[in-house]
């Protein structure tokens, strides 16, 4: 199974200071044990795409329509995307799907057209806290996977827990949580890669890497520090023993 470690910057840096951190990653950043990628704001791309091609270091995008082209003002094609270097592409995050009211055929279409267009898919799914209060944090689960990846070869796309209430909390879901979840989906997705993301920093990589079924982590906040996000990648290919 591989093992990814992705930097979302979401809606972070000029460019100037994302060249920055993108040339800090580029100089203390060389693995091959494990896919270690940046996904940056569509403006960054193309600078990066520079930075990061000697490197062992992808870069992907944080969202992506599903058209080629065409009368969509403000949206991003696959086509642009390729066109500067981007490896991999994040759908169906919990702010896109909350703030920005994207839902799963949305989301689906998109996993498709990144597919066809040669792209790994990094879709995200997680429950809100109301839903896991109530206890409908695996039914949430499992309808996000059945309804985003519908029709979709699983072996193609990479899934992404991220429980919504430990997204830039500072407070990570607890071992049992993410164990019981990872689990859950490896048995309707049995040979994809399962990230964690969700309030992963230095402090708690090693607890994080040690549960089984997860293969890497989709990481936020301490990924805007080179010297964090290095951390947490050597962590985790410490305790993976990869």
């Amino acid at each position: 199974m591989k093992n990814i470690i992705a930097a979302n910057w979401k809606m972070h840096f000029d460019i100037n200071e994302a060249q920055d951190v993108a040339r800090k990653m580029a100089e203390i950043i060389d693995t091959t044990a494990i896919d270690t990628i940046v996904c940056a704001n569509f403006i960054h791309l193309d600078r990066l795409n520079t930075i990061f091609q000697k490197t062992n270091i992808k870069l992907g995008a944080q969202n992506m329509y599903f058209e080629e082209k065409g009368a969509f003002t403000g949206e991003t094609s696959p086509i642009m995307l390729k066109s500067v270097g981007c490896k991999y592409v994040i759908l169906g995050h919990s702010e896109r799907r909350h703030i920005f009211k994207e839902d799963d055929n949305l989301i689906n279409k998109k996993t498709k057209s990144a597919i066809e267009h040669g792209f790994i898919p990094i879709v995200c799914v997680g429950e809100t806290l109301d839903d896991r209060n109530s206890n409908k944090a695996f039914h949430v689960i499992e309808n996000q996977l059945k309804n985003s990846l519908d029709g979709i070869d699983l072996r193609k796309v990479v899934i992404a827990y991220e429980p919504v209430w430990a997204i830039g909390t500072g407070v990570a879901a607890d071992k049992k949580t993410i164990e019981e979840m990872h689990n859950f989906i490896r048995k309707i997705a049995t040979d994809t890669p399962i990230l964690y993301g969700g309030s992963v920093k230095p402090s708690n990589a090693e607890e994080l890497a040690s549960i089984d079924n997860v293969n890497g982590f989709l990481i936020g906040g301490a990924s805007l520090v080179a010297e964090d996000f290095k951390d947490i990648i050597d962590k985790f290919i410490k305790t993976k023993g990869v």
